[in-house]
């Protein structure tokens, strides 16, 4: 880069955290991804160079685990695709990049606090004061189509304040 270019401030990294990073935290990083991009008229692929990215980890996730097929399923149908998605642990080199940090329930974030006490933003929860988002995983397509609804409303909130309104 020559000192006449104009340097890109780094981007603001969003991550999303749940337990075992195959459900709930894949839909949310899936769905703020698709509803970013389309608050900042780009394409998804494009967040980047918009200065922004989404990623996901989980607590106790074993790194490589495919989201379940009702979570693809159910993404599909809310216009993303999570089938390439792998699981990640979450660790202090992943919330010291984080800007934003989105946990799904409260005890997401007391084990953040709990195992990485000082390393990061605070998180937020998902679900605000509306408290943590049942896990859905065991159970069907509706079950996980109504936590895709819960966290596509949760999110509307987060981009306001990351967007401003």
């Amino acid at each position: 880069m020559s000192a006449d270019e104009p340097r890109r401030p780094p981007p603001r990294t969003v991550l999303f955290v749940c337990t075992g990073n195959t459900c709930r935290s894949s839909l949310a990083e899936g769905l703020a991804r698709r509803l970013l991009a389309a608050r900042l008229g780009c394409a998804a692929g494009d967040l980047d160079a918009h200065g922004w990215r989404v990623l996901s980890a989980g607590v106790a996730a074993t790194p490589g685990e495919a989201p379940s097929a009702e979570a693809v399923a159910v993404a599909a149908e809310f216009g993303f695709d999570v089938s390439g998605h792998r699981s990640r642990r979450l660790d202090p080199e992943l919330l010291g990049e984080a800007t934003h940090v989105v946990a799904v329930s409260r005890g997401h974030a007391a084990m953040m606090a709990a195992y990485f006490g000082g390393v990061g933003p605070i998180p937020t929860l998902l679900g605000g004061p509306d408290g943590d988002l049942p896990d859905p995983i065991g159970g069907d397509e509706a079950e996980y189509r109504r936590c895709a609804v819960a966290i596509q409303s949760h999110l509307a909130r987060h981009l306001a304040e990351w967007l401003g309104p």
